[in-house]
């Protein structure tokens, strides 16, 4: 495999990295990968701290081994892309998805016919709502198909609410007799209202807390069930049962909505970043969780999927065929 680090201009520079096949074919069909939520680089990596995931670069490293070009991007004010990463929206990240599609499919080795993107995590709203602008070839969605940014941020609370209320001995009867899980929720709909009536891009919160209110206003009023309705092309949807970023249940609009063949595989003991997890699932420990496996590989059956899939869409591809929907 050959690696190009490559610039794409959309209306701040962004920085990524390009890898190639050892083919001798002209045009090869490409890949482009959107990054899931927060400080996440191109790598699939916080560039700080210790979650070392590196995730997006071991996917395009088995992607590529398939006859896929890859392009990961780091998104605007992540790793060596310029602008403001507090101060981007829904829509600042669907442009610059939308250059960086550009900017593949001009690429001299690439079969702009035959493009497929791959979203992770935000990335699968970010990727639905691209294809809506520009119709593509394919989509990978993986932890968060089907689903908005709101919901998600619901189940997620939920999920704590519910180990909170499972609380035993002291600490329990503090939880209920405080009313911590009403005045939880009371306090983040209050939030959530201040950030969707606002038309500023930050507002501060206790006095000193910076919010993201663009980010959460726009991705709060994206329908993502008009954005899975304009689909058309194959869809590949995967989610971990050990997630709890997201509810799987979620998956069940795509077939629903989408006009294009759908394959959606629901995986035992994988969380949201695509790993074996074996401890119950918990929203309390999830970052404790999520660092033991840093340095861990992807789990063996979501590799399984794509790249059956992948090879099954690069066929049908090259024959004019469409694909058949799976439910596994």
């Amino acid at each position: 495999m050959k690696q190009q680090q490559i610039s794409i201009n959309s209306d701040v520079l962004l920085k990524g990295t390009m890898m190639f096949p050892d083919s001798d074919e002209n045009r090869l069909p490409a890949i482009l990968f959107l990054a899931g939520s927060g400080g996440i680089n191109r790598d699939g990596s916080t560039v700080k701290g210790k979650f070392k995931f590196n995730l997006y670069k071991e996917l395009a490293e088995i992607i590529t081994q398939l006859g896929f070009i890859t392009l990961r991007y780091d998104k605007r004010g992540v790793g060596e892309s310029e602008g403001k990463l507090l101060t981007s929206g829904l829509w600042d990240a669907v442009s610059d998805a939308e250059m960086a599609l550009e900017f593949l499919a001009g690429h001299p080795r690439v079969d702009p016919n035959r493009i497929i993107v791959l979203g992770h995590s935000e990335g699968c709203i970010v990727g639905t709502a691209l294809n809506e602008k520009r119709p593509v070839n394919g989509l990978i969605l993986l932890s968060g198909g089907g689903g908005g940014l709101q919901e998600s941020l619901d189940v997620q609370r939920q999920q704590v609410y519910k180990e909170m209320s499972d609380t035993k001995g002291f600490k329990g009867i503090l939880i209920k007799k405080l009313n911590t899980i009403e005045k939880s929720e009371k306090q983040a709909q209050g939030l959530y209202r201040k950030m969707t009536s606002t038309d500023k891009d930050i507002i501060k919160i206790m006095g000193f807390v910076k919010m993201p209110a663009k980010y959460f206003r726009e991705h709060f009023h994206y329908d993502i069930i008009e954005g899975l309705k304009k689909i058309t092309c194959p869809v590949l949807a995967i989610n971990g049962l050990k997630d709890f970023q997201t509810s799987h249940d979620f998956l069940n609009r795509i077939p629903e909505n989408a006009k294009g063949p759908v394959s959606i595989f629901l995986i035992e003991n994988m969380d949201h970043g695509l790993k074996v997890q074996l401890t119950p699932i918990s929203a309390l420990t999830a970052k404790k969780d999520y660092v033991k496996t840093v340095g861990k590989p992807i789990h063996e059956e979501a590799i399984i999927h794509i790249t059956s899939w992948l090879n099954e869409w690069k066929e049908n591809t090259n024959n004019g065929e469409s694909m058949i929907i799976q439910n596994g």
